[in-house]
C-alpha cells in the first residue's frame, strides 16, 4: 500500500547524504493527487522530458535514461536501466519530473489503464512512486497536478463531443469529487471505485478547455465542499441519498428532471429479462426456484426500497419469502437480483407460468403458479408440488407438461446509475437548450454556490 513520506527534509552531513531522505514528488505540485495504477508484472516506462529517479529507501539519485523497466518482488523493487544495469530497493522508486513541466509525460507498457481488461501502453502526466507488493506486480501510483489529473477524468466519464457547458459541469462535479476523497484517503484509483482516469493518453482538447475555464471553481453547500456525486441517466427524478445508500446530505435532493429525458439518451428505457434460476441462486440458494417478486416500497423519487421475493424448494417443498436488500442500502438492489440493473427505477412482472386448478367442488382457478401447492393423489393422500414441470393426463388419455411457475421476470426501468446527484445526459441536454454550467450543477444540487478556491 502507498506509504506517504514525512514532509520533512533534515539538514545532514555531507557524509551521510546518500541516505537523506527523499523528497515526495507530492512537494512539486500545487494541489497534488495520487491515483494507483494497475500494472502487470515487469513494466516498463519510457521517459519524455525531463526526470530523475530517486531510490525510496536511500534517497540516492540513480543515474537514468529514456527507458526503465521495474522488476520485484514482495521485499523489493529492481530498476533495470540501459538494458543491464540493476538497482535494487527495499522501499521503491520516485521517478518524479525535474520541476513539472507541461511537456513532461511517462509511458507506461503492461498496465492496465482505467480498469481496462487487457494491458496496453498509457501515457500520464506527472510523476510515479513505484513500490514492492505482494503479488506478481509492483504498486504503481501516480502523482500529479489535480487540474492535469481532471483532464484524463472528464473525457472518461462523458463524451468530450458533448456541449462545453456540460463538459464544464463535469469539471466542477470531477473537481469537487476528488477533492473530498483525496482529503480522506491516500491515493484515489483509477477506476469507478474512485473517477474514472486514463491519464495523458485518455485527454481531449474540448475536455481540457472546459477543465481550463472551470481551473479552480468547487460547489459548496454552507461553505464547505459538497461531495458531487453524479450519474449517467436520472430516470426524470434524481433521488435523496439517504435513499440510495445511509447519509442525508442536504444538498443532495431529489429533483424533478424533465432534462434527462430526451432521444438521444438511450437509457430512458430498459428491460432485463432474468429467470427464476437466476433469482433463485442470487436471493436464496441453487436449490430454491422463486416464484413470486413483488416491489413493497418506494421513494418518493419512484426508485425501489425493498423486494418481496417468494421460492419454493425443490426438494421439500417448503416456501419462504425474503426482503431484498438484507441489511445493506437501497442501490445494492441492482446488483442482489441474479444480473446487473442500470438503476432502481424500475417495475418487475412474470414472463409464463399460468396454470389453471380445479377446486375440490368442481371450480377452477387461475393461478400464477403451482409450485408449493398441495396435490390429490389417486389413493386420497396430498403431495407438495415441488417440481418445475407436471404432468397431467388429459380426458383423451394423453400426457401434457405444464410449467408450475414463471420462467422468467421481467424488470422493466429508467435511468442508469444510482440516481444521486447531476445526470450526464441532463447536463447534455440542459447545455444544449443554452444552459450555462453554474446553471447545470444548481438544478441538480441542492442549495449550492459555485466559488474560487
Amino acid at each position: 500500500m502507498y506509504k506517504k513520506m514525512a514532509g520533512a527534509l533534515f539538514m545532514l552531513p555531507l557524509l551521510f547524504s546518500h541516505h537523506a531522505e527523499a523528497a515526495e514528488p507530492q512537494d512539486l505540485y500545487t494541489e497534488p493527487m495520487t491515483v494507483k495504477l494497475v500494472p502487470s508484472a515487469k513494466p516498463s516506462v519510457t521517459i519524455t522530458g525531463s526526470y530523475e529517479l530517486i531510490d525510496l529507501d536511500t534517497g540516492d539519485t540513480i543515474d537514468i535514461d529514456n527507458d526503465i523497466i521495474f522488476e520485484h518482488n514482495s521485499n523489493e523493487v529492481t530498476a533495470v536501466v540501459s538494458g543491464s544495469k540493476k538497482y535494487t530497493s527495499d522501499e521503491g522508486y520516485s521517478l518524479q519530473e525535474n520541476g513539472p513541466f507541461a511537456n513532461n509525460f511517462l509511458t507506461i507498457s503492461k498496465v492496465f489503464p482505467a480498469g481496462a481488461s487487457t494491458s496496453s501502453n498509457n501515457q500520464y502526466r506527472g510523476s510515479l512512486i513505484i513500490e514492492p507488493a505482494g503479488g506478481s506486480a509492483p504498486e504503481i501510483y501516480n502523482v500529479l497536478n489535480m487540474e492535469d489529473y481532471l483532464k484524463g477524468v472528464v473525457p472518461r466519464e462523458i463524451s468530450a463531443g458533448w456541449p462545453v457547458e456540460s463538459l464544464k459541469a463535469q469539471a466542477v462535479a470531477a473537481r469537487n469529487y476528488a477533492k473530498v476523497n483525496m482529503s480522506n484517503n491516500n491515493f484515489l484509483y483509477d477506476t469507478v471505485q474512485s473517477q474514472v482516469y486514463a491519464g495523458r493518453t485518455g485527454e481531449h482538447t474540448r475536455s481540457n478547455q472546459a477543465v481550463d475555464e472551470t481551473k479552480g471553481k468547487v460547489a459548496t453547500h454552507n461553505g464547505s465542499l459538497i461531495t458531487a456525486y453524479y450519474h449517467a441517466s436520472s430516470g426524470g427524478y434524481t433521488e435523496n441519498s439517504e435513499n440510495v445508500w445511509s447519509t442525508a446530505l442536504p444538498y443532495t435532493r431529489a429533483v424533478e428532471d424533465p432534462f434527462d429525458n430526451h432521444s438521444a439518451n438511450p437509457n430512458t428505457s430498459w428491460s432485463e429479462n432474468i429467470t427464476k434460476e437466476q433469482l433463485g441462486q442470487a436471493v436464496f440458494k441453487s436449490s430454491w426456484i422463486v416464484v413470486d417478486v413483488k416491489v413493497v416500497e418506494r421513494s418518493d423519487a419512484g426508485r425501489v426500497q425493498k423486494l418481496e421475493v417468494s421460492a419454493v424448494n425443490k426438494s421439500s417443498g417448503a416456501r419462504e419469502t425474503r426482503i431484498v436488500p438484507n441489511g445493506t442500502s437501497p442501490d445494492s438492489i441492482r446488483n442482489n437480483v441474479g444480473k446487473t440493473l442500470k438503476s432502481t427505477m424500475f417495475d418487475v412482472k412474470k414472463e409464463g407460468g399460468s396454470v389453471k386448478v380445479k377446486t375440490a367442488g368442481g371450480a377452477e382457478e387461475t393461478h400464477d403458479q403451482a409450485l408449493g401447492m398441495k396435490l390429490k393423489q389417486p389413493d386420497g393422500s396430498e403431495s407438495t408440488i415441488n417440481y418445475e414441470n407436471l404432468a397431467v393426463r388429459q380426458a383423451g388419455g394423453s400426457t401434457d407438461y405444464i410449467s408450475t411457475a414463471a420462467s422468467s421476470f421481467i424488470f422493466t426501468g429508467k435511468g442508469w446509475g444510482h440516481g444521486l446527484g447531476m445526470s450526464q445526459w441532463g447536463a447534455y441536454n440542459m447545455a444544449n437548450q443554452g444552459k450555462s454550467y453554474e446553471e447545470i450543477l444548481k438544478h441538480y444540487y441542492t442549495g449550492i454556490q459555485i466559488v474560487q478556491q
